[in-house]
């Protein structure tokens, strides 16, 4: 008559003291959010992941350091199993499942980390990309535009169509046609640069002074003006400008003087505002 023989459990003092030597007497908990090990102390021995009441023993795929905080948190059901094979997997060069195949227990991937914050540079040049998409389709928006106005389309036809007023369809058409090819365009410029410089007796001269000179679109604005006899308009807008300015300077000094929690707000964010331009 043969009789069930119960799978040997291994007892090892050596595991033990390896493993707490080999974390520095630190906790080894890795964080799946951040990827940041816990590291504070460990003290006694490495926690059984599979406990000894269950079947677990003292082979290595079994210990994980871990602190008081740590421990507890598991004992309370509130840190994943899953989560110590993973970092045992990592430790020991194997994969999560063949841990848990070791340990006869199931396994089941914990959460995926949250992808990490994307840096301000990485975002802003995420923008300016998306940026130059949309100042190249706007070329290609007149273009289509205008093959369709070649073949007959009426403007007012293809407005309620694609949803745009007559006026932008023909501020499209007449950007492209002014700059139809792609070597007609200096890439580092915004379509409104070219919108502008379009508007010129000399538009291929005027953009390249835009671009020679960095302006800005107002700033080439008012140079066209004024090369093409239109100074008194620059004036004009100029005035108007700081009348603007003015009103809103006397809008907010009137905020300031009424001392409420509006006027503290304005206050703190007009000092943060300043701080920032000075930075």
């Amino acid at each position: 008559m043969s009789t069930l023989t119960k799978p040997e459990r291994i007892r090892s003092r050596e595991n033990i003291q390896n493993i707490r030597e080999e974390s520095g007497h630190s906790c080894e908990y890795i964080d799946l959010a951040t990827g940041e090990r816990c590291s504070h102390p460990a003290e006694g021995e490495p926690h059984h992941i599979r406990t000894r009441g269950a079947g677990g023993d003292d082979r290595r795929e079994n210990l994980i350091h871990l602190c008081g905080w740590h421990h507890r948190l598991f004992h309370d059901g509130n840190l994943d199993r899953n989560e110590l094979i993973a970092v045992v997997a990592k430790r020991e060069g194997l994969t999560p499942e063949e841990v848990a195949d070791i340990l006869k227990l199931s396994y089941q991937s914990p959460p995926a980390q949250p992808a990490p914050q994307p840096k301000v540079e990485e975002l802003l040049q995420a923008y300016i990309q998306i940026d130059e998409q949309e100042q190249e389709t706007r070329f290609v928006k007149g273009q289509l535009l205008d093959a369709m106005l070649a073949a007959g389309a009426k403007q007012k036809f293809l407005s309620s169509q694609i949803g745009i007023s007559p006026a932008q369809i023909r501020e499209l058409v007449h950007v492209y046609r002014t700059f139809p090819t792609p070597e007609s365009r200096i890439p580092s410029l915004s379509w409104y640069h070219h919108r502008v410089a379009s508007h010129s007796n000399q538009p291929a001269v005027l953009l390249a002074k835009a671009n020679d000179e960095s302006l800005s679109t107002r700033d080439l604005r008012k140079v066209i003006l004024e090369q093409e006899g239109d100074g008194e308009i620059v004036k004009q807008e100029e005035d108007q400008e700081q009348k603007k300015a003015q009103r809103l300077l006397a809008s907010v000094q009137k905020m300031l003087a009424t001392g409420g929690e509006a006027a503290k707000w304005l206050e703190n964010e007009l000092k943060q505002l300043l701080k920032e331009e000075q930075n």
